[in-house]
C-alpha cells in the first residue's frame, strides 16, 4: 500500500502550529520553509498523535531533518513523562548526519522554538559502548597488564602505534567526551580497540574503579535525562535484539536514512567464527580457567581452522547448507569446551576491580564464540550461513530476512517513522515497507517530492551502444567512454564504482589518458580513507575527477561547479557471491515468485537513485549523470530502474551531452561570461 496521507490540521485552534514553528525555525538560520517541508512535518506530527507508523520519502533539498526535528521537539516542549511519553530517537546511519544533528540543526532549532514550547528541551547524541574510551583499559593497558592478544601493541617504544597511544594518551588527559568522533588525529584501529570494550565486556559502572567517570556512562546519563535522544541503526538494533536499557523510554522512532535498515540490522544479528577470534577468546581467558580447559580451547581452535581449510569450497565465498562431518564435529567441540569455560569463569565478590573488569571481558569473548557456535550448529532455513576464504578462512552467518524481527521488536512497541531521499522503487514503498517487516494495512505512505525542477536542471544519460557489463569488469569501451565525458566536462567529476577493482581499472586507464596534463588531476579514494578529507580535496580542486565505490555512492554533498558530472560504471545489482542476496533471491524464486525482481532490482534502484542524487544538490546546480551500463536503456527493467530516479532529461545521444557539459565547463571557467 503505497498512499499519500491526508494531513490534517492541528488540532490546537485554528493556527496551524507545526506549520508556524517550521517557518520560525527556518527563517532563524536563513530560509523560508518549503512546500514538501511542510508536509512532512504536518505528516510526521499527525503519525506521533495518532500512533500511526509512517514512510516519508523526501527528496534532495526538501530539508527533510527540519520536517522531523520540529514536530519532535514540539512534542517534548509538552514535557516528557516518566514512561517516555513525548519523548523521540532519532536513529541515522551515517556520523555525518548524526554530528549534523547534534552540531548544527538540534541546537538551532531547539534555540529558536525556546518560546514555542511549554517546557525547555534538551537533546544528546548516545552512542555504543565501544566508541568511548574505557577507562580501566586505558589506564591499565601496557605490556605487562594488557589482555592477551594485545599486548603486541606496545611491545616497542619507537613503533608507530606507540607514538599513537602516546598521543591518545595526551587527548585523554583533556577530553570531556573520551568519544572517538572528537579525536582528530590519525588513529590505528587494533589501538582502540585495545582502549575501549562493547556492552557485553564492561563490568558495570559499580563495579569498576574508574565507573564514576567512566565516559560511557556519563553520556548514557545525559542521554537518559534527555528529550530527544540521536543515536545510529546499529545501536537501536542492539537495543532491541538484547532488551537491555541502552536506550531511555521513548514513544517514539525516527530513522533516517531508512533505506539502510535492513543492512544495519542485518549486520547487527550477524556473528563470524574463525581461529583469531577464537585465539582472542582463549588468550583472554587462560588466567581465569583450568589449564586443561585452556588447552582444550586451543585444539578445537586448531581443529575448526582444518575443518574450514579442507572444505569443499567454491571461490572465495561459499555457502554451508546444513553442517555435517569434520566440520559439524569441530563446531560441536568449540560449543562444549566453550561452556565448560564459561562455567569455569565464575564471578566473585572478592575480586579487585581490575581483576573483575578482565574477567567480564574475558567471559564476554568466551561468550561471543559459544553463542555464534551454538547459532550455527542450529541454523535453519531462517538464516544463511556461508565461508569466506578472502584472507583467512572465516564461517559467517545472517539472518535471511529480519522483517519478521523488525515487525515485532521495533514496530510492534513504539511509533516507528521511517524518512530517506530513496525509499520508492518505481512509485511504489510496497518493497520498503516489506522489508523491514510493516504489515500490509499497518503504515502510510508519503512523497513530499523535492523542490528541484530536475527535468531542466540535469540529463540522464545511458550510452546504450556499450556492451553490457560482464564478470571480468569494466569494458575498454565503457573506459573510453568515461575519459571522453571527463574531457567535456573539464573534470569537475565524481565517479563512482560498484567494487575496488572498478576504481583501479578506471585509475589505470585515466592515469595513461591524461598523462602530462595538470588540468586533469585525479583523486582515488583507497580503503580506509576519510570520506570528509576527500570531499575537501575535491571542492578544491574544480578540475579534478574523483573516484571511489561504496562510500561515495550517499552522504556526499558537493554543490556548484566542481561537481557537474557523475558518472556511475553499472547498475548496482548484489554481487553473485553475496551470500545473503543471494540466499534472499533464492527462497522468493523457490516459492514461485521472482528473485531479481522482488530482491535484486529494488536494492539496485535504492542505490542507484542515491548515486544519482549526488548531482543536483541546490536549485543552481546542472550537470550531467552517466550511467555506463547499457542495460539501463535496453533491458527490460531499465524502466523501472529509470522510474526510481529523480526525473532528470533522459538520453541516450552522446553527442548531446558532451555539448552540455562543455557549455557547463566554459560557463564554471569564466562565470563573469
Amino acid at each position: 500500500m503505497f498512499c499519500r496521507i491526508t494531513v490534517a490540521k492541528s488540532s490546537k485552534g485554528d493556527k496551524d502550529l507545526i506549520s508556524d514553528a517550521l517557518a520560525t525555525v527556518v527563517e532563524t538560520i536563513g530560509g523560508t520553509p518549503r512546500e514538501g517541508q511542510i508536509q512532512m512535518a504536518k505528516a510526521v506530527e499527525l503519525a506521533m498523535e495518532s500512533n500511526e507508523h509512517l514512510l516519508v520519502q523526501a527528496g534532495t533539498g526538501t530539508g527533510k531533518s527540519l520536517g522531523y526535528l520540529v514536530p519532535a521537539i514540539m512534542r517534548a516542549g509538552k514535557g516528557v513523562k516518566p514512561d517516555g511519553t513525548n519523548r523521540s530517537v532519532i536513529a541515522t546511519a551515517t556520523l555525518a548526519l548524526q554530528r549534523q544533528l547534534v552540531e548544527h540543526d538540534l541546537p538551532a532549532a531547539v534555540a529558536a522554538l525556546a518560546e514555542k514550547t511549554e517546557n525547555a528541551v534538551s537533546f544528546a547524541v548516545l552512542k555504543g559502548r565501544h566508541n568511548y574510551i574505557c577507562l580501566d583499559k586505558f589506564n591499565r593497558t601496557d605490556v605487562d597488564s594488557a589482555d592477551d592478544g594485545e599486548q603486541e601493541l606496545f611491545q616497542t617504544s619507537t613503533s608507530a602505534l606507540a607514538k599513537q597511544a602516546k598521543k591518545l594518551r595526551q587527548w585523554v588527559d583533556v577530553t570531556s567526551t573520551g568519544d572517538r568522533d572528537d579525536y582528530e588525529h590519525e588513529l590505528d584501529s587494533r589501538l582502540w580497540r585495545s582502549m575501549s570494550v562493547s556492552g557485553r565486556e564492561c563490568v558495570g559502572a559499580s563495579k569498576c574503579a574508574w565507573g564514576e567517570d567512566c565516559f560511557a556512562e556519563n553520556a548514557r546519563a545525559t542521554a537518559h535525562a534527555s528529550d530527544i535522544v540521536v543515536t545510529n541503526h546499529a545501536l537501536l538494533a542492539i537495543d532491541i535484539l538484547e532488551n537491555l536499557p541502552i536506550l531511555p523510554e521513548h514513544d517514539t522512532v525516527i530513522i533516517d536514512e531508512a533505506h539502510e535498515l535492513v543492512d544495519r540490522t542485518t549486520n547487527a544479528l550477524a556473528g563470524s567464527l574463525d581461529v583469531a577470534i577464537m585465539g582472542r577468546a582463549t588468550g583472554m581467558a587462560r588466567k581465569f580457567i583450568q589449564p586443561s580447559t585452556h588447552d582444550r580451547m586451543m585444539e578445537v581452535a586448531d581443529d575448526l581452522g582444518l575443518a574450514l581449510e579442507s572444505y569443499d569450497r567454491e571461490g572465495t565465498t561459499t555457502r554451508v547448507q546444513g553442517f555435517q562431518g569434520q566440520l559439524l564435529n569441530a563446531l560441536t567441540a568449540v560449543r562444549d569446551v566453550y561452556k565448560i569455560a564459561q562455567a569455569e569463569m565464575t564471578t566473585s565478590s572478592q575480586d579487585e576491580s581490575d581483576v573483575a573488569a578482565s574477567k567480564q571481558r574475558a567471559k564476554s569473548a568466551v561468550k561471543d564464540v559459544l553463542d555464534v557456535a551454538a547459532e550455527l550448529i542450529s541454523a535453519d532455513e531462517h538464516s544463511v550461513t556461508w565461508i569466506d576464504v578472502s584472507r583467512t578462512a572465516v564461517l559467517h552467518h545472517a539472518p535471511l530476512s529480519v522483517a519478521g524481527f523488525l515487525g515485532e521488536a521495533l514496530f510492534g512497541k513504539n511509533t516507528i517513522i521511517l524518512t530517506s531521499a530513496t525509499l520508492a522503487v518505481a512509485g511504489s514503498m510496497d518493497s520498503t515497507a516489506k522489508t523491514v517487516g510493516l504489515s500490509e494495512s499497518g503504515w502510510t505512505g508519503l512523497d513530499v517530492g523535492s523542490p528541484f525542477d530536475y527535468s531542466k536542471q540535469g540529463i540522464l544519460y545511458c550510452p546504450s551502444h556499450l556492451p553490457a557489463p560482464s564478470s571480468s569488469g569494466i569494458a575498454e569501451e565503457a573506459l573510453d567512454e568515461l575519459g571522453d565525458l571527463i574531457d567535456a566536462a573539464g573534470g569537475r567529476t565524481l565517479s563512482l564504482f560498484s567494487s575496488w577493482r572498478g576504481v583501479e581499472r578506471a585509475e589505470e586507464y585515466l592515469t595513461v589518458r591524461f598523462k602530462g596534463r595538470s588540468d586533469r588531476p585525479l583523486i582515488v579514494a583507497r580503503k580506509g580513507d576519510s570520506v570528509a578529507e576527500l570531499v575537501r580535496r575535491f571542492k578544491e580542486s574544480p578540475e579534478a575527477s574523483l573516484l571511489g565505490t561504496v562510500s561515495l555512492w550517499q552522504g556526499i554533498d558537493v554543490p556548484g561547479n566542481t561537481c557537474t558530472l557523475v558518472t556511475i560504471d553499472r547498475i548496482p545489482f548484489p554481487r553473485p557471491d553475496d551470500p545473503v542476496m543471494a540466499a534472499r533471491s533464492a527462497r522468493v524464486d523457490e516459492a514461485g515468485g521472482s528473485g531479481f525482481r522482488s530482491v535484486s532490482l529494488p536494492r539496485a534502484a535504492l542505490l542507484l537513485a542515491q548515486g544519482v542524487g549526488r548531482l543536483i544538490r541546490s536549485t543552481e546546480d546542472r550537470g550531467v549523470v552517466a550511467v555506463l551500463d547499457s542495460r539501463l536503456a535496453n533491458s527490460g527493467y531499465g524502466s523501472t530502474l529509470r522510474k526510481s530516479l529523480p526525473n532528470l532529461w533522459w538520453t541516450t545521444e552522446k553527442a548531446a551531452v558532451v555539448s552540455a557539459l562543455e557549455r557547463l565547463d566554459e560557463t564554471a571557467s569564466n562565470p563573469a561570461s
